[in-house]
């Protein structure tokens, strides 16, 4: 299939949000990914560590169509804007959308960027998070 129309049919995507997807804030599981993050802060046993929310909860959709372009994925990176604590106990819901499909040329050819948008909102539907992150097809 044509680079143009995989491109064409994911920037039909750019912003339409994926279904939600919802997970409850446990102590284990805070505690479970201080350790695997070698932070010993006691804090993180009733808060949740910078980037938590992405082990509860997807950061990207998967769009089948872009498997169509290219080899492989490269992490393009992450940012994230913290509005509130993540607490346990708290019931985050997660929603993603594409944001922006674009090409660039590179070293080694072309390359597909995927930028996604994912918010995260509490249980008393107030944002706690959002996050910014390119996944890139090469």
């Amino acid at each position: 299939m044509a680079t143009a129309t995989v491109v064409d049919r994911l920037r039909a995507r750019i912003g339409k949000a994926a279904p939600p997807v919802a997970a409850t804030v446990e102590a284990g599981h805070l505690k479970r990914f201080a350790e695997a993050i070698g932070d010993p802060n006691p804090r993180w046993l009733s808060e949740a560590p910078p980037t938590f929310l992405v082990a509860i909860a997807p950061t990207s959709i998967h769009l089948a169509e872009a498997e169509e372009y290219g080899k492989g994925w490269l992490n393009g990176g992450n940012r994230f804007e913290y509005i509130e604590p993540v607490r346990v106990g708290d019931r985050i819901t997660a929603t993603g959308k594409v944001a922006d499909v674009y090409e660039k040329t590179g070293s080694s050819g072309t390359l597909l960027f995927i930028i996604f948008e994912t918010e995260y909102v509490n249980q008393h539907g107030r944002p706690v998070a959002r996050l910014r992150g390119t996944a890139i097809r090469r």
